[in-house]
């Protein structure tokens, strides 16, 4: 099951917030129209289900950070 995530981009793409989690595209598109009602302008809200690019609040799989030897 893919987890959806509304997520909000504060200027570039490596400083993020995630506000919530959805378990349909749908759910989470609609909190986005909602949530960009209310959102100042500058800042970009929308779901997304990869986190690939950027830093997240979010914790870090065990393993995943450290230095490379």
């Amino acid at each position: 099951m893919k987890e959806w995530l509304l997520i909000v981009w504060i200027g570039t793409t490596t400083n993020f917030t995630v506000m919530e989690r959805h378990l349909s595209e749908e759910s989470c598109n609609q909190s986005a129209e909602k949530l960009k009602a209310s959102t100042d302008p500058k800042f970009t809200v929308e779901c997304s289900s990869d986190l690939r690019e950027g830093r997240s609040q979010l914790p870090k799989p065990f393993g995943s950070g450290g230095v490379a030897k």
